[in-house]
């Protein structure tokens, strides 16, 4: 164990304030009078001014990181409880790893802080997950709790590398000539320890000499897991065991074993042998890892990287899936079908993956390049296609149904494309895994997820007691595992299913496959159909089983849903030269995605990651759905959305389940504005319009209020003369949440707005209200147009910027640009007329 000191603070030039909002940081150089200290320390003096946000102290390091380690350094402060994070950055500064807590206790006795390198979790990134390796930079960050201001001390910062290179030796209770304890662990797959025979317990000890870090644990058995399972305990002395991972039964020929947080000296299998035993014999143990005992999704991430490609989701080889919605125009339940045919069947649920069995191999999703399709290029109704071994391998999917009785069909279909017939297997496996990656994941939804029980009755499969799967094709037969018993894909690969029809499992990721036999002829196909019906709620005792629609022929599901979805994107029709038909398919496309990705009145940006709802999105998404006819849907969202404005005329910038999110992102009040004068443009409905006019009011003049705080004096000084009349500083993109900006996005749509209501105000015969609106339109619309021209001219650009802000990418001058904010209030020159821009 080696101990590195990073700082001792004796020079605190190197370390950068970065804060947010109107947040402030100092940093300095303090040399505390505390009795029995001495040396110096980091000294950090912020200020939240009665507001939010974060400061952070930022340094850059340069080093490789070891597989296990912990930094060290004492603190003290004088501050309010406020968010303490500690984090780590890769030299590409756009990965991010963190320990964080809430809620810190900043008092004024120096406590010395640990923090081990398993309590450091991937925060974000390109990198989606994984542990560090190498450090580029470290911050120290307080975020606003209750804020206020305070001061924090932070004395000598160490590494200690805890990673253990002594050789580990290997006890066991017996072994057989040739087959001594060290074998276990020789690195060779040659050799092996194997215990004597006989009805005694057995057991086999790994002592690592001092204390060592790890995840996991893989056991390679000679023959196979002992049926009557095995347990692992650990201890530092040798004297007190603790019992980390035990299970009663347990197969296949590699136990992986997940051990999170595991750190001893000692670490011990413990080997139950029954009467009669010939002894128990093991190839090889490994200790996996501390980035595996990470979370449960770092631990299938090591299993993956074990076991041949294809046999685990793309995803857990650390490789992105690209996937697509399915479900009805009623939305509120949507199933997900990724690239390489594995489904998704509802929210945080478990996925159906094929796998074919042919010439004595298993063919997975690896095995060659899928192409995808929607039906008639555009439906919603999703394929993937294989090509391999002279196969044509289909996977396609739809839903069917209104409401609660909606079912999910998949349907797998295969096309010999050989000169001979080929026998086939086929497997439709249950596994414990999310179509979405964990670095897409919220709310407990991407990744691995949960199956703690499985069972075959009267042709049904059933999931965690209420999710059923039902065959409308008679299987050959089911089969299902628990985690011990060994994964799926170590069946299928023989040909074969577990011996089990039903299975609990108390590690919670069994996993199980129907297998079906087909013969088919050259130039021939054969299809095998499964409804699955959207999920009980937990807790229901409903069989959903017999909510499944009479028995119908296989191409029906298919047709029923392409017809409902044809009533929904063929009016109006959509008239476009042959050479432009791929514009048509994409946006209907576009619009059905819209309605099956709907909660209710709600309208969200997609399933899974982005089941909320933003008022931009949902404007410009009530925006399309008008183009296509669906007037009600849009006045729906409108309504809905309006009811969470507040009494002072503020539009939140999204709503969920959960209420309203008030982040400041000040687009948003002319986005509800667009909204509801779009509903009228489409439908010409005056009650709509008197309905909605008070809070188009409010709306307004929550721009104009918002606006005010940019005219006085301050801003006319040539600092900041290119933000006069502009709205504040707002968070109204993720790349602005580390500093709030005058984002001229917010000006945009607030122009937008205010136009829209001007409109409103004539159309509804309100005199006072369009000379007020007109004015400060026009008003607006002068010093937008003059902050943009300041800026490019301060900035010696010919485009035009997104913001007000150092170092922001920008829109070039010819862009194509939503058109929402019509071309009247973004292409120069300035437009000759206020009226209203064209809505077709």
């Amino acid at each position: 164990m080696s101990r590195l000191v990073l700082d001792r603070f004796e020079d605190v030039s190197e370390w950068v304030a970065v804060t947010s909002g109107r947040a402030e940081l100092h940093i300095s150089r303090d040399t505390p009078a505390d009795p029995g200290r001495s040396g110096a320390a980091l000294r950090l003096d912020f200020d939240f001014h009665g507001g939010g946000g974060f400061v952070v102290a930022r340094k850059r390091f340069t080093l490789p990181l070891p597989e296990a380690y912990a930094f060290i350094f004492s603190l003290r402060g004088a501050a309010l409880p406020n968010k303490l994070e500690f984090k780590l950055v890769d030299p590409s500064n756009q990965n991010v790893w963190r320990y964080q807590q809430e809620a810190f206790d900043f008092n004024s006795d120096w406590r010395t802080l640990e923090i081990e390198s398993g309590r450091i979790d991937f925060a974000w990134g390109p990198a989606g997950s994984g542990a560090i390796r190498e450090l580029g930079a470290i911050e120290i960050a307080i975020a606003a709790g209750p804020g206020g201001q305070g001061t924090v001390w932070i004395g000598e910062l160490c590494l200690v590398d805890r990673s253990v290179y002594a050789p580990t030796r290997v006890r066991a209770s017996s072994a057989l000539p040739g087959h001594d304890p060290p074998l276990a662990m020789d690195g060779s797959r040659a050799t092996s320890w194997r215990s004597e025979p006989g009805s005694t317990a057995q057991w086999l000890l790994l002592d690592f000499g001092e204390r060592r870090y790890y995840g996991g644990l893989v056991v390679d058995w000679e023959d196979a897991a002992p049926e009557r399972g095995f347990t692992v305990e650990t201890s530092d002395d040798g004297s007190a065991w603790q019992s980390r991972y035990a299970v009663a039964t347990a197969a296949g020929r590699r136990s992986y074993v997940y051990l999170p947080q595991g750190r001893s000296r000692l670490l011990r299998l413990q080997l139950p042998q029954g009467p009669k035993s010939a002894g128990v014999g093991i190839v090889a143990v490994e200790l996996m890892p501390p980035d595996s005992g990470r979370s449960i999704n770092a631990f299938f991430q090591g299993i993956a990287k074990r076991e041949s490609k294809g046999h685990y989701p793309r995803y857990l080889y650390g490789e992105q899936s690209y996937w697509t919605p399915v479900g009805t125009p009623a939305g509120g339940r949507q199933a997900l079908l990724n690239e390489e045919g594995m489904l998704e069947v509802d929210a945080g649920a478990f996925s159906i993956e094929p796998f074919l069995f042919l010439d004595g191999r298993l063919l997975t999703w690896a095995e060659g390049a899928a192409t995808q399709a929607l039906a008639r290029g555009y439906l919603p109704i999703p394929s993937v296609v294989w090509h391999a071994a002279g196969l044509r391998f289909r996977i396609s999917a739809c839903a069917a149904g209104e409401a609660e009785g909606t079912v999910l069909y998949l349907r797998y279909e295969i096309e010999n494309i050989a000169e001979k017939r080929q026998q086939v297997r086929l497997f439709a496996a249950l596994r414990p895994f999310q179509v979405t990656p964990p670095w897409q994941s919220d709310q407990g939804r991407g990744g691995v997820s949960t199956i703690a029980a499985l069972a075959y009755r009267k042709g049904v499969v059933w999931i965690n007691r209420r999710c059923v799967v039902v065959p409308l094709n008679r299987p050959r037969g089911f089969g299902a595992s628990a985690f011990a018993e060994g994964a799926i894909t170590e069946y299928l690969a023989a040909g074969e299913l577990p011996s089990e029809a039903q299975v609990i499992d108390p590690f919670g990721y069994a996993s199980g496959a129907l297998a079906f036999d087909l013969e088919v002829l050259a130039g021939a196909s054969q299809a095998i159909d499964l409804a699955i019906p959207f999920a009980s709620p937990p807790g229901a005792s409903s069989v959903r089983a017999n909510r499944l629609p009479p028995p119908v022929s296989r191409s029906e599901p298919f047709a029923i849903a392409a017809a409902a979805w044809d009533q929904w994107l063929t009016r109006p029709a959509m008239l476009l030269p042959v050479a432009a038909q791929a514009f048509a398919d994409t946006a209907n496309t576009a619009v059905a995605h819209i309605l099956v990705d709907r909660d209710g009145p709600a309208l969200q940006p997609g399933p899974r990651r982005y089941t909320r709802s933003w008022i931009r999105d949902g404007a410009i998404m009530a925006a399309a759905l008008l183009r296509r006819g669906c007037v009600h849907q849009a006045e729906d969202f409108v309504r809905w959305y309006a009811a969470h404005q507040a009494v002072d005329g503020t539009v939140p910038c999204c709503v969920d389940r959960g209420g309203p999110d008030w982040l400041p992102e000040h687009d948003s009040h002319g986005e509800l504005i667009f909204a509801v004068m779009e509903c009228f443009r489409f439908s010409g409905d005056r009650d709509w319009l008197a309905e909605f006019w008070p809070v188009v009011r409010k709306a307004a003049e929550c721009i104009e209020r918002l606006r005010g705080q940019r005219l006085g004096s301050a801003y006319q000084t040539p600092a900041r003369r290119s933000c006069y009349g502009l709205l504040p500083e707002s968070v109204s993109h993720e790349g602005y949440l580390a500093h709030p900006v005058h984002a001229y996005w917010d000006d945009f749509w607030a122009l937008r707005g205010l136009k829209d209501a001007a409109a409103m105000a004539g159309a509804l015969g309100d005199a006072a209200a369009l000379q007020r609106l007109t004015s400060l339109r026009d008003d607006f619309r002068a010093t937008l147009y003059a902050s943009i021209a300041a800026t490019m001219s301060e900035r010696s650009i010919d485009y035009l910027c997104l913001a007000r802000w150092n170092g922001l990418t920008g829109i070039r001058r010819r862009s194509l640009l939503p058109s929402p904010w019509s071309t009247s209030c973004l292409i120069f020159p300035r437009p000759r007329s206020s009226a209203p821009s064209p809505t077709t």
